[in-house]
């Protein structure tokens, strides 16, 4: 197992993370968008301790992936980050129907 690394967010990480509260609070409600944005953030801090076991972007092998779910099936969300030596740093959170890999080859290492 690696040895765990601080979880840190980039802007555009904490934007989109912004962005996924406002969304379920008025599809939902705020109280909802809470629990929610809670669930999300609590499994990508745990990248400290698994992330050696997430899976490389294919268009860009410096970055990976960690798919986060509630349930089984159905839609979730996509944390992408990078691995310093001290550090996750979270770059992205995409929702799984985004095309966040098209997004990412897009983007400069």
């Amino acid at each position: 197992m690696a040895s765990p690394k601080r979880v840190i967010y980039a802007p555009e990480a904490i934007d989109e993370l912004d962005a996924i509260w406002r969304w379920n609070a008025a599809q939902y409600n705020p109280k909802h968008a809470d629990k929610y944005l809670s669930f999300l953030r609590g499994r990508i801090d745990e990248l400290q301790f698994n992330y050696s076991r997430c899976a490389t972007v294919r268009a860009r092998h410096d970055v990976r992936y960690a798919l986060i779910r509630r349930h089984s099936g159905g839609h979730g969300h996509v944390a992408v980050f990078t691995i310093g030596d001290v550090a996750i740093e979270v770059l992205h959170v995409f929702h799984t129907s985004q095309d966040w890999q098209g997004t990412l080859s897009a983007e400069e290492p």
